[in-house]
């Protein structure tokens, strides 16, 4: 599975959290966002189609609008992102990619304690 641009991302995430959406819906949400610059219509249709076309999506029309529906769980893109990055950039080595994450200052400290040790095998 390829990965999703950060835009494609952003309108996946919310189709996910929201469910069935509309062009309409899609580009009033993404635009509501704090400190997202403003998005053309046309721009949200265009990702959206061509997430359909990558099969992230189904349309459907109904009545004079078309509705977007997830072809793909949330979960299981995830997962497949996590397992690309894993045998991408760590070899396949879930212990030097948990060893890294137990890394990330951005995490508490608790956790990355306990990280470390899942990494070390305790």
């Amino acid at each position: 599975m390829e990965a999703l641009g950060h835009l494609q991302l952003r309108i996946m995430l919310h189709i996910w959290q929201h469910g069935p959406s509309t062009v309409h819906q899609v580009h009033q949400a993404l635009n509501a966002q704090l400190g997202v610059n403003q998005l053309a219509y046309s721009t949200i249709l265009t990702v959206l189609r061509n997430l359909t076309k990558r099969r992230f999506l189904n349309r459907d029309v109904v009545g004079r609008q078309h509705r977007f529906t997830p072809l793909i769980l949330k979960a299981d893109y995830q997962r497949q992102m996590v397992r690309q990055m894993r045998m991408e950039l760590f070899g396949g080595n879930a212990e030097r990619m948990l060893a890294c994450i137990a890394g990330d200052d951005g995490i508490d400290a608790i956790k990355r304690s306990r990280i470390t040790e899942i990494a070390a095998g305790r």
